[in-house]
């Protein structure tokens, strides 16, 4: 996945996650005050049907209690006629039926049976109006307020005893009967509907509500919840109790949240409009940012690939003033350095030995020097004077840059560090820089290899070159020496004179080594011994040995 995908990925995703919280953020809070709302209005809504129908059960009553105290009603009650009882009372209890409305009547009873109700009542109604005056009646209570769902509209019962003044007896009671109306369900601006109804012995009546939402708000009433609600299901409601001052049941005041519903798919909508809105703008935006990283991104890349590749002259754009840009300034001003340094390792491995070079730009050498075993090689030119007598600069340079070229790709084949050319000599060590166990072994190896590809390099040459080549082993000082300004990496010491000593004297195309050398190669090497050999620089003749063969077994 390229980094301009990544980037439009990422941010497009921080949007997404963004908008989604903020939807489902606002879609709660909405939830939370539209709800607090609503049951501010429920509240509102139940205690003014409360206090109404309140008003209209204590007028009833006191109506109730004064037809009660009425002498004519208690003589026709005495009396036992039953149609004149009936006739007495449709005339006593006109002005209430009449307030009462459609469905309103009355029963009259004695201690013991019902002696007669009204017309108009249904006959659970009626019933139901008889059971409760019997049981004022033999009470002895003066009041009492039931109600009773028996027909289709709820009915309120309110029953006074009739008392004989004379003796102080119960002749009977009075039950009035009114159905009780609630108002027409109230509007809210947004839709919502407020309706009330009657909460009874477990049934809710009054309302419009479907089952299983009239089942569950009776449910929660008849637990005493003074609040049900139902925000889960396929009707959701919220509902309010109010239980009556006198008798049983409750008012209940019911609202469905359907509109709330609505208003949350608006604003779920809304939400998935803005946010795909906000998901196109930050895609667009991610992607002319992703390509405005990418380029310069994918620009270093690629410069850096040239540069593993050895072009050290490439660059990149860095006119800006943000991080990429400076980040492409010290880009060019590190391929720079890189340049600057692949030249000079570049002169480095012209003037010095590769594996020198090396060890120097990896400050790996210790430029104050370090003792160490190493084998010295010295091969010169027999004769080089006579050799170059009459030639020009030009062809003398040429002939011995053609006879090292030759000695240095010898020494290179056998791992030998080329530490110095002086004139017609050649300066080889083995074990310095670098140590190995097989240093004296590999360093007779080469001085006998020199011979070899010289003598092979003469036949057919109208002027041949022949070499004589000194080996010497043992401490010595290697490391870069010379002054503060310039410093040339050379080996030091007793071992490197007399390895210079044995190539000044030692015949053409043949190879003298000291006893150091003899005894690190051991055996395998044949030898023939010297006459001790008088040294400049040795107070005592030196041991000298000249190197005949050497077996590839040799250790």
């Amino acid at each position: 996945m390229t980094f301009a995908a990544r980037i439009s990925i990422a941010i497009s995703g921080a949007v997404l996650v963004a908008m989604a919280v903020v939807v489902a953020a606002s879609g709660t809070r909405v939830r939370e005050a539209y709800l607090d709302a609503l049951r501010g209005s429920l509240e509102a809504r139940i205690d003014a049907v409360a206090q109404a129908q309140s008003a209209a059960t204590s007028r009833a009553l006191a109506e109730a209690e004064r037809l009660v105290r009425s002498p004519r009603l208690l003589a026709t009650v005495l009396a036992g006629d039953r149609d004149d009882l009936l006739r007495t009372a449709a005339d006593e209890l006109r002005p209430a039926l009449e307030a009462a409305g459609d469905g309103a009547g009355f029963v009259f009873v004695s201690d013991t049976a019902e002696l007669v109700r009204s017309a108009g009542l249904t006959a659970a109604a009626a019933d139901s109006a008889a059971s409760h005056a019997l049981a004022v009646a033999r009470s002895g209570e003066a009041s009492r307020v039931a109600r009773t769902a028996a027909g289709a509209m709820p009915m309120e019962i309110l029953a006074a005893t009739l008392v004989d003044r004379s003796d102080d007896s119960v002749a009977g009671a009075l039950a009035l009967v009114r159905p009780m109306r609630f108002p027409e369900p109230l509007q809210l601006p947004d839709g919502t509907a407020l309706e009330t109804g009657l909460s009874l012995s477990g049934t809710l009546h009054g309302t419009r509500l479907e089952e299983p939402a009239r089942s569950r708000v009776a449910a929660g009433i008849s637990r005493g919840d003074s609040e049900v609600s139902a925000e889960d299901s396929s009707s959701p409601i919220l509902a309010v109790q109010r239980p009556f001052a006198a008798g049983d049941g409750a008012l209940v005041v019911v609202a469905t949240l359907g509109p709330m519903r609505a208003a949350e798919r608006r604003l779920l909508l809304t939400g998935v409009g803005a946010a795909s809105l906000a998901l196109g703008v930050g895609v667009a935006s991610a992607t002319l940012l992703g390509r405005g990283l990418s380029r310069p991104v994918a620009a270093l890349s690629a410069a850096a690939e040239r540069i593993e590749g050895g072009d050290f002259d490439v660059r990149v754009e860095a006119g800006g003033r943000d991080e990429l840009s400076r980040l492409g300034a010290r880009f060019n001003a590190m391929a720079e350095g890189l340049a600057q340094r692949e030249r000079y390792r570049r002169v480095l491995d012209a003037v010095t030995d590769p594996e020198v070079a090396a060890e120097l730009v990896a400050g790996r050498l210790d430029l104050a020097g370090s003792e160490q075993e190493v084998g010295m090689l010295f091969c010169d030119i027999r004769g080089f004077t006579a050799l170059t007598e009459g030639k020009e600069p030009r062809e003398v340079i040429s002939l011995l840059n053609d006879h090292m070229t030759l000695l240095t790709d010898v020494a290179y084949a056998h791992g030998g560090t080329v530490v110095k050319f002086v004139g017609d000599l050649i300066l080889v060590t083995f074990g310095a820089p670098r140590t190995a166990a097989d240093d004296a072994l590999r360093m007779v190896r080469c001085a006998l290899a020199m011979v070899v590809a010289r003598e092979k390099a003469n036949e057919g040459s109208a002027e041949p070159i022949r070499i004589g080549v000194g080996c010497a082993y043992g401490r010595v000082v290697a490391g870069c020496m010379g002054s503060a300004r310039r410093l040339d990496y050379t080996v030091l010491g007793e071992r490197v004179n007399l390895a210079a000593r044995l190539c000044s004297k030692a015949p053409a195309m043949r190879v003298w080594v000291d006893a150091g050398t003899r005894h690190a190669v051991g055996p395998g090497a044949c030898f023939k011994p010297l006459p001790p050999i008088e040294a400049k620089g040795f107070s005592r003749p030196v041991e000298a040995f000249e190197l005949s063969t050497l077996e590839e077994t040799a250790a």
